[in-house]
């Protein structure tokens, strides 16, 4: 499925659980994003049984800014140059056809849309409700249109078949949390110019309920950090 933004276009390929170059991969880009890297060997399992459906971000081959692009984010993540082929025999738990000649390519993100979160609020396949989670763009590619690309993609793939989504929702860091720079020196990431709950807001989600130290993160220096969480809903019916 592809998605055209403003500068470009992003495609999604299925993550696949049972390669150790896909799992790799992941667990790279995860501790690049700063969140849940340990979560990956999880993941797998879930991926499996299709309660997950994480999907790798790439470039489109006809995007304009493609090479450019893909520069870019190997030049900052050199460790991630190398190509991996897209071999999901599985996706959402249903068997998917692979491309008829072998197809490799250089992940720019992840993203995922799950029925099953372990809060019930998130996810609920049985009332049209389905989650957005592990979603992550090339720190070296963000602010160019291809997480906003990425999301359009996921959205309108929830509102067709066989989902037919009636409302989508995600969990995020509270707004108040991008002001404390304390936080993301502690963690070892780089200080946000934009908040994710407003950038989500800017998309239609709403929030409905707040969750106080609901991310536990170690930073780099094996420091606790306690984040508190908004969740936030928003129907695409």
């Amino acid at each position: 499925m592809e998605k055209r933004s403003k500068t470009g276009k992003v495609a999604l390929v299925p993550w696949d659980p049972d390669s150790t170059e896909h799992r790799e991969r992941l667990y790279q880009q995860r501790i690049a994003c700063g969140w849940k890297s340990d979560m990956v060997d999880k993941w797998q399992g879930l991926q499996r049984d299709g309660k997950m459906a994480i999907q790798w971000v790439v470039l489109s081959d006809d995007d304009p800014e493609r090479d450019s692009r893909l520069a870019l984010h190997i030049l900052q993540f050199p460790g991630e140059k190398e190509s991996i082929l897209d071999s999901a025999t599985t996706f959402g738990g249903k068997p998917r056809m692979l491309p008829n000649s072998p197809r490799h390519f250089i992940p720019v993100g992840h993203i995922s849309l799950d029925s099953e979160n372990p809060d019930p609020s998130l996810a609920d396949p049985s009332q049209g409700l389905y989650c957005i989670s592990t979603f992550y763009i090339s720190r070296a590619l963000q602010g160019v249109g291809l997480g906003r690309a990425a999301m359009d993609a996921v959205e309108g793939m929830a509102m067709q078949a066989p989902l037919y989504a009636k409302t989508l929702a995600l969990d995020t860091v509270s707004r108040e949390v991008y002001l404390n720079e304390e936080v993301w020196k502690a963690l070892g990431i780089p200080f946000p110019e934009l908040t994710n709950q407003d950038w989500y807001e800017r998309r239609g989600y709403k929030v409905y309920k707040r969750v106080e130290h609901y991310y536990e993160e170690e930073g780099p220096t094996g420091k606790i950090v306690l984040i508190p969480a908004v969740f936030m809903k928003k129907s695409v019916m």
